[in-house]
């Protein structure tokens, strides 16, 4: 397999250095370039782990994510072309991940443990369908999020994926997260009432507070 070369620009984003550290690394042999037809540097991906000090195998890591259940056909289509975008670029076996759940939802059991997967700078590459898939907002954000721990996003096709379905369940996930924060303001509210008038140990404190929680649950 014909080995990665990096941009410059790639390359100081992985490495965290300027583009006129690694012009002068280069000059003083402190790392491998290759010139292009052009002349242009381009740095291996060897070279890159090297100076990172990336001494075991990082993994490349897919992630695959659908707003409902009713979507499943969709996850596996998303896994799917992934499996096949990661044989023709030669990466091997890799690990995919997978949710089911919005895309603001940021406690997705997945989504959390790629964060602590790429923080603990055991993944390479992460491959995506969309951008959206690993989040609705903030994508490019976390791409430089990841860089910094020396991983990169690759996106399979950049078209914007907007199914009404998609946009619904995020719509009710700001809704609901509206309406627990205000039940949970109420709930404080009427309870701090109630023990002033009751006292906190009463069994009239106890009767409303209860009383309200039932009122809103229904």
């Amino acid at each position: 397999m014909v080995e990665r070369l990096y941009t410059i620009k790639e390359a100081k984003k992985l490495l965290g250095v300027t583009t006129w550290t690694i012009q002068q690394w280069d000059r003083q042999g402190k790392i491998r370039c290759v010139r292009t037809v052009g002349g242009r540097r381009r740095i291996p991906e060897s070279e890159i782990r090297r100076i990172l000090g990336l001494k075991e195998e990082r993994a490349v890591v897919g992630y695959a994510r659908v707003s409902s259940a009713t979507q499943k056909d969709d996850l596996e289509r998303q896994k799917q072309l992934i499996l096949s975008y990661a044989r023709k670029r030669g990466y091997g076996d890799i690990k995919i991940l997978a949710d089911i759940g919005s895309g603001l939802n940021e406690k997705r059991k997945s989504f959390l443990k790629l964060l602590e997967m790429v923080s603990e700078k055991k993944v390479s590459k992460v491959i995506v369908a969309y951008e959206d898939r690993l989040t609705r907002f903030g994508f490019e954000t976390l791409r430089r999020l990841f860089l910094t721990f020396g991983t990169e996003i690759e996106v399979i096709t950049h078209e914007e994926k907007t199914l009404h379905e998609e946009l619904v369940e995020d719509l009710i996930t700001i809704v609901s997260q509206l309406h627990e924060e205000l039940v949970e303001d109420l709930i404080t509210i009427v309870s701090h009432f109630a023990g002033k008038l009751y006292g906190m140990r009463s069994h009239k404190y106890e009767e409303v507070v209860e009383g309200v929680k039932q009122l809103v649950a229904e």
